[in-house]
């Protein structure tokens, strides 16, 4: 990345508010393919290895401060990805407009704001009706991948999820990285040795 001052773990998603400009993916990545998402992509280690995994993808990233989306844009020309897009937006409000239903395999929520205080917690990204919005992209079998060290919102995640009719996982969080492309913050979280709680399902057929 080429910015390397300190910045703000979480950013305020009602910031970002109003219609999003939806671009032309074709125009973008010359081709169309299955897309992967990646909301809130912070730094963006996560988002730019995913893309070199995966030159199958369109890989879209979701994020709401102005710095990281052009950090992980320079990072990703620097790297010779060419199927990466960054852009800023709030998944809330704008992965409605983005992509077509049915046209995504990927989906991957990586330590969001887990916003703390009881009155803020409808301010959560994973909720009922993200999920429902979620779930209407994702094709059949596509994945969502959840991870946070913040227990009582891995635990309400899980609930969610369970509860679901759209999606089907292992009903427990996974012993190690359900992507196998270890994400920033997790590094720092595991040589700490905090715990991470991470969850995977799928879009049932």
């Amino acid at each position: 990345m080429t910015t390397r001052q300190r910045h703000r773990q979480h950013g305020n998603p009602l910031a970002i508010r109003g219609p999003l400009e939806v671009p032309d993916w074709l125009e973008i990545f010359g081709r169309r393919a299955p897309f992967a998402i990646d909301v809130g992509f912070g730094p963006g280690m996560f988002l730019v290895e995913l893309a070199r995994q995966h030159p199958e993808w369109n890989v879209l990233g979701i994020e709401i401060r102005t710095h990281w989306v052009a950090d992980v844009r320079v990072a990703a020309a620097a790297a010779g990805v060419s199927n990466l897009h960054a852009l800023l937006g709030n998944a809330n409000e704008h992965l409605e407009d983005l992509v077509p239903d049915n046209s995504t395999a990927f989906v991957s929520l990586n330590f969001p704001d887990p916003w703390f205080k009881r009155r803020h917690r409808k301010r959560r990204v994973l909720r009922v009706d993200w999920l429902d919005r979620v779930a209407a992209k994702l094709m059949a079998g596509g994945e969502l991948h959840y991870m946070t060290d913040f227990q009582p919102a891995a635990q309400e995640a899980l609930k969610l999820l369970e509860a679901h009719p759209a999606f089907e996982g292992s009903g427990g969080f996974a012993a190690a990285s359900t992507t196998g492309i270890p994400s920033e913050r997790e590094e720092t979280h595991l040589r700490r040795g905090h715990a991470v709680y991470r969850l995977l399902y799928r879009r049932r057929g």
